[in-house]
């Protein structure tokens, strides 16, 4: 088990001499001031580390004020500014709703299961009074009146929104949105806490990287092709891909997400798109989960449990990163240690078929991408929601030039796409049936974060890599892995498995559409099993 790295006292004596001057002269600097220089000093780390669930049971006792708490976390974020990772934040408004909760508690008031909890929100979903810009400059000036609704239940159960987190521009060429570096040509690059030289995946980028900076202990993502998964990989952290269909509804080719999707920035979402919690431990993630859904996770003991892995041949043939499927056969190994039953299946032919690769898609793959009553945004949904939404900002405002279609692509008739789709599910389904497992693992990403290449391509797609002998674009490889659960409306969830040359392995675990809480108590008992990753070193 890898334990974290105890901190020295001389880097509690850093940190907490940078807390001080910060913010000196704003609303951070007084509530620092009323805390008191030796209580930073001693509690410095300590509040950084805490995790969600930690964080709100302290405040709840009386043991922590949340304008201590807050303002320790936008210290941090002062500190480690240079990751990029908010594009949009307002101590003094944090601070207030701090001090409101605080009032609160002291008058003895019930309170809510996330009472004074900060969370940070990927600037795609709405949060009511917050500048939400989808990442591109021209929506700078957009501010929702109304919240998302997975926002609003969050904020329901007293949780406090921090930021809205950096992400690539939003720009949509032919429908598809390869956005693995968390780029934005209006806001910047967002940085790696664990390199700050190396991307931090994306699209959710910002998520991860403030994670994975000990700035804030919660957030919500968007993923659509991967957008939680691959951040989370790539920083450290656990991210959490709800289902979009349930089995029944695979099966018949119908949608039926499990988190509501209205408060999204630009047009309707997408078959793929589902907004998702992001912690850095799953036991975090399954808390934020209860809290949108009210379904709670059920305990699992890995002794009953059957899980299905790659076999031998999936790591000599496949594009994995030698250091990366060292640590992902460790892990695995710990986990027979621990009971679990791990059952070989051959992954490409039995999973990846069903969804085909980033170049040669299925059809079910296609149909589940851009068909059936969810069509991909065009010219046209584009400006009647610029329309309705920041009616002085126009398409090519937001698209500076680039494509954009002007309609949507000719597809086969419906009960054509529910058929191959239908088909997909039922032999994805059959996988676990006759393997009887509850859950398929294998690396989130086959390699680890690639750098930021100033001057380069802002993505890492034509960049050519070497593999197990084997050339292959940089992009591509690492997103081989993130399509599939999409495409099969499947709960994924990305937990961190160790470190490769330093820098985080993500192990994914995938269960069958529905079986949502199932996937993620699952994940706290792998996690209790293989233990937590060092920390960034700051």
């Amino acid at each position: 088990m890898i334990q974290a790295r105890p901190v020295s006292r001389r880097r509690v004596l850093q940190i907490a001499a940078s807390i001080v001057p910060l913010f000196v002269d704003g609303e951070c600097g007084a509530a620092l001031r009323r805390v008191g220089a030796e209580r930073a000093v001693r509690h410095s780390d300590e509040l950084l580390a805490l995790g969600a669930r930690e964080a709100v049971e302290r405040i709840g006792r009386g043991e922590l004020e949340v304008e201590t708490y807050v303002a320790r976390l936008l210290a941090q974020y002062g500190t480690h500014k240079d990751l990029n990772v908010a594009n949009t934040i307002e101590p003094a408004r944090i601070l207030e709703a701090a001090r409101l909760a605080d009032r609160m508690r002291r008058r003895g008031a019930t309170l809510a299961p996330a009472f004074g909890l900060p969370f940070a929100v990927k600037d795609q979903i709405a949060v009511a009074g917050y500048s939400t810009s989808g990442g591109n400059g021209a929506l700078r000036g957009y501010v929702p009146k109304r919240s998302a609704a997975a926002v609003d239940r969050l904020v329901a159960a007293g949780a406090i929104p921090f930021c809205m987190t950096s992400l690539p521009d939003m720009n949509v060429v032919d429908g598809l949105m390869h956005q693995l570096s968390a780029h934005s040509e209006s806001f910047g690059a967002v940085h790696n806490p664990y390199d700050p030289a190396r991307i931090p995946g994306g699209s959710s980028g910002g998520n991860g990287a403030i994670l994975a900076a000990r700035i804030v202990p919660a957030a919500l993502g968007l993923d659509t092709n991967g957008s939680i998964r691959c951040p989370a990989a790539f920083c450290g952290v656990t991210g959490f891909r709800p289902s979009t269909f349930t089995l029944e509804n695979a099966i018949q080719g119908t949608r039926r997400k499990r988190y509501p999707d209205d408060g999204l920035v630009l047009p309707p979402a997408r078959r793929l798109d589902t907004i998702g919690p992001m912690a850095r431990t799953v036991s975090d993630v399954a808390f934020l989960d209860w809290l949108i859904t009210g379904e709670q996770v059920p305990t699992v003991n890995l002794r009953t449990v059957r899980v299905a892995v790659p076999s031998p041949s999936f790591w000599e043939e496949d594009c994995v990163d030698a250091d990366v499927a060292a640590v992902i056969r460790q892990t695995f190994d710990t986990l027979r240690d621990a009971g679990c039953t791990l059952v070989e299946i051959d992954f490409n032919s039995e999973v990846r078929r069903l969804v085909g690769t980033i170049e040669q898609p299925t059809p079910a793959a296609v149909f589940a991408a851009d068909g059936m009553n969810a069509p991909m945004p065009t010219r046209d949904t584009m400006a009647a929601w610029l329309e309705a939404n920041a009616p002085n900002v126009t398409v090519e405002q937001m698209y500076r030039g680039r494509p954009m279609r002007g309609g949507g692509r000719s597809l086969p008739p419906a009960n054509e796409q529910i058929a191959v789709l239908s088909d997909a599910a039922s032999r994805y389904t059959e996988v676990y049936r006759a393997h009887r497992v509850s859950a398929i693992a294998y690396p989130a990403i086959p390699i680890v974060a690639p750098p930021i290449r100033a001057g380069g391509p802002k993505e890492p797609f034509g960049e050519l890599i070497t593999i197990n002998g084997r050339q292959i674009e940089e992009g591509k490889v690492a997103a081989r892995n993130l399509f599939i659960a999409p495409r099969i409306g499947a709960a994924a969830l990305s937990i961190p498995a160790g470190l490769a040359r330093g820098l985080p392995v993500g192990l994914e675990l995938d269960a069958l559409p529905g079986k949502d809480t199932e996937l993620l108590g699952l994940g706290v008992a792998v996690q209790a099993a293989i233990g937590l990753i060092p920390p960034p070193e700051l």
